[in-house]
Order: C-alpha cells, then structure tokens, then sequence
C-alpha cells in the first residue's frame, strides 16, 4: 500500500473514533442536563431540605455532605500520598521493592469501588464501632483514591529535570532542602492538577459511601463522626429505595447537580495549575 493512502486510512480511522468517542460523551451530558438541569438551578432544590413524604424536597444536607466529605479526604490522603510520592521519587532505590510497591498501588487502583466499602464498613463502621459517619467514608474513600493520588503525584515529581537537584546539591543545599526549595515548587502544578481532580471522583462515588456515612438525613452534619448522606449515594436512595412521590425529579436533578460541580472542579484544577505556574515563571524572571 503506498504510504499517502495508508496515511489517508490511519486519519479517517483514528477521526472517526475520536468523533463517536466525542459524540457518545455529549450524548450523555446533554440527557442528563435535559433531564435534570432545570431542576438542578432551582433554588428550593439544592437549597431546600429534603422530605421524604411530599414531593419538592432538596439536597442541602446532601449537598453539604459531599463537600464535606470530599474535604475531609483530601485532608487524609493528600499528606499521606505525598509523603509516600517524595519517598518513592526521591529516596528509595529502584529495584524489585519499588516496583512490587507500584504493582500493589496498580492492583489497588482497578478494584472495584464497593470492595472498599465492604472493607470500610467492617473495619471502621462495625469493628471500630465507628457507626455511619463522615470519617468511616473519608478513610475508605482515601484508601480507594490513594493509588491514583500516589501516582499522580509520583509522576509530576518525576517530571522534574534532574539537573534541577544536581544544580541544587552542588552550591551546597541538603537532598532535604532540594526537595523542599526546589523539587516541590517546580512539581507543585501537576501536584495541584493530581490532588484536586480527584475529587470530582470522590463526589461522584455511591458504591463506597453508602456503605459507611449513610443514606438520608435532614441536618447538616458537623463532625467527622455525625453520620451523613453524600448526593451520589442519595440519589441511588432515591431511586431504589425513598418513597417519595417526586423522586424521579430528585434523580434527575441531583444527577445534573452532581455533572456541574464536577465540571466546576475539573475546571478550577486546571486553572489553579495554570495561575501557579504563571506566578512561579514571573517570580522566577
């Protein structure tokens, strides 16, 4: 085959791909908000209290649970993963340890989501007597993201040029203070895009957390030990379980609520990224 027209193929092949790819996405983003977004703009909805006897209720509590708990676990993985990243990029020698460490964190990150919340549940809720809470759902959803935050942090220290540390080390400074002065500020925007997409996972995760914070409340819980009701698993409560009249509306919009505030999220990682990495080039001119 001549290689214009192999050249030809290989385009109009890998074009059409990315064109059904593209196509089945903004499918599924425009039923939902075509469902729901109506009723996800609503005041009375994501401000409201929920009922679970009449239909009109909200997801406050809801709501409030999600960014609740999304915090708090970003909170405990995020110094853990980052500790682990410095150690594993910066410390350990490579070798089959390291290795067996990254094949562990691999494993781990293509498990599925409840395994971690039958895990969760009979670890924090039933044999620490930790109940239905916040801080049941944090740890389990830290163990379920620690992979991803691990290796994304991992890979933008990675990305640093070496140069960067021998440049460092030979006018003086300690591997301590290089890493500190030096690795971390230069790796800080892939960090920042690493620690905060995730979320949009966490906020968006039912299967773990309906195992170990709960279904439904109508309160706003206040400490790590109150138990709570994030959206995604409120909606699969909806759905499957409450009897309320209204309930497809419910779905509807708190699934069109739960696309927005990804989208915020994806959105804000990459601008935070951005603004660093603009300031961090203007100081260093």
């Amino acid at each position: 085959m001549h290689p214009k027209t192999a050249d030809r193929i290989a385009t109009v092949f890998f074009w059409t791909i990315g064109l059904i790819t593209l196509s089945i996405l903004l499918f599924i983003i425009l039923e939902i908000f075509g469902r729901g977004l109506l009723t996800a703009l609503k005041p009375s909805f994501f401000w409201g209290q929920p009922k679970t006897d009449a239909p009109g209720g909200g997801v406050r509590p809801m709501l409030f649970s999600s960014i609740y708990l999304a915090c708090l676990t970003i909170l405990i993985s995020l110094p853990i993963s980052l500790g682990a990243a410095i150690y594993m990029n910066e410390f350990a020698r490579r070798g089959r340890f390291t290795n067996f460490i990254r094949f562990c964190l691999d494993s781990l990150a293509t498990l599925p989501s409840i395994v971690f919340g039958i895990f969760g549940m009979t670890l924090f809720v039933i044999r620490l007597r930790w109940s239905y809470c916040l801080l049941a759902g944090a740890c389990t959803l830290a163990l379920l993201n620690l992979p991803i935050f691990l290796r994304s942090t991992e890979e933008a220290l990675r990305q640093v040029p070496q140069t960067y540390r021998e440049a460092s080390m030979s006018l003086g400074s300690t591997r301590w203070a290089t890493i500190r002065k030096v690795v971390l500020p230069t790796a800080m925007p892939g960090i920042i895009t690493g620690a905060i997409l995730p979320i949009g996972r966490i906020m968006g995760e039912s299967a773990a957390v309906i195992y170990t914070t709960g279904l439904f409340v109508n309160f706003l819980p206040r400490s790590p030990l109150d138990p709570a009701a994030p959206l995604a698993g409120y909606i699969w409560y909806a759905q499957t379980e409450a009897w309320v009249p209204d309930y497809r509306q419910i779905v509807n919009g708190g699934a069109a609520l739960l696309l927005i505030i990804v989208f915020l999220i994806n959105y804000l990682a990459r601008k935070l990224a951005k603004v660093y990495s603009e300031k961090k080039t203007l100081g260093g001119i």
